[in-house]
């Protein structure tokens, strides 16, 4: 499908284009040439309540795209559906996908026949990095031709899709994303808190330790309000760090039990936290051998 030619000239409107997720995909959309239409907060818009000009926009547009905050998007949803032709397609680009999937749900449960198809998409990598490769979660919350055609647009921009259900979402971006990071930002607390120096550190660093802080020096460069916007508002996120600070107690543990002389007690962790990579394993052992060779080079 990525060689498939763009659709006819569509109307796109991206609540949200200021922003890097918006900006995106805008840019993808005028590159095959679409009329997009901006709307931003940054420019005194709200998608809540637009005014005369967004508003005819918004009755004529093929697809309206909510690259906004949760909140925003929620408020938004009863607002804008009304105003979309029945063939229009409404995105979503949220982290969360549950909140929104039931939002949709009680406004079909009001008038099932009212709007069109309305799909999530949720980037899995920073906007900066680009399409071509990366993977995007899919949710369809209301089928139809317009949600296809998406799909056919994320294709042919390179992106490897993932389609899924708000809760499965939810419950997987909790580990893949809501726990990766804590457990960073846990490893960035826990070097402060042990005082040591960062150009000390460097000059003995193993290659898990850069990689690490390497990490961290990304999400702690990003925007706080992504990165919390990813613990707070993921309804399983809770359980995820709760995961991870029982983890460590078991860490603790295995090393602190005076009767495990012949260490078996660690060894058992090891496998236990080896187990959770299944079958993939050593495909993860040779992609981490690459990222290390790569580090001395």
């Amino acid at each position: 499908m990525t060689g498939s030619t763009a659709p006819e000239a569509r109307s796109v409107v991206v609540a949200g284009g200021a922003g890097a997720v918006g900006a995106m995909f805008a840019d993808r959309w005028r590159a095959d040439g679409a009329d997009v239409y901006v709307l931003d907060a940054a420019f005194g818009d709200d998608i809540r309540s637009p005014g005369p000009e967004a508003e005819a926009r918004m009755r004529e547009a093929d697809i309206v795209v909510l690259a906004v905050p949760e909140y925003v998007a929620l408020a938004a949803v009863g607002t804008v559906r009304p105003l979309l032709r029945s063939t229009a397609l409404l995105v979503e680009t949220l982290s969360v996908k549950s909140r929104f999937s039931a939002a949709v749900a009680r406004l079909d449960g009001v008038d099932v026949d009212a709007g069109g198809p309305i799909v999530g998409v949720n980037p899995m990598f920073a906007p900066s990095l680009g399409l071509p490769g990366r993977a995007v979660a899919v949710v369809v919350h209301r089928g139809g031709p317009g949600a296809d055609l998406l799909l056919d647009d994320l294709a042919r921009w390179g992106a490897r899709t993932e389609l899924t259900t708000a809760d499965r979402h939810d419950r997987l971006c909790a580990a893949v994303q809501a726990l990766t990071h804590a457990t960073i930002l846990s490893f960035g607390c826990a070097l402060a808190d042990l005082g040591v120096d960062a150009d000390e550190t460097a000059t003995l660093a193993t290659p898990p330790f850069t990689t690490m802080s390497a990490m961290l020096a990304r999400i702690t460069g990003g925007t706080p309000e992504v990165y919390r916007d990813v613990q707070r508002s993921n309804p399983c996120a809770p359980a995820a760090r709760d995961a991870l600070a029982r983890a460590v107690s078991r860490v603790s543990a295995a090393c602190d039990d005076d009767d495990d002389t012949a260490g078996t007690e660690f060894t058992a962790l090891l496998a236990r936290a080896g187990a959770s990579l299944g079958d993939r394993g050593d495909g993860y052992a040779e992609m981490c051998a690459r990222l290390f060779d790569g580090m001395a080079s």
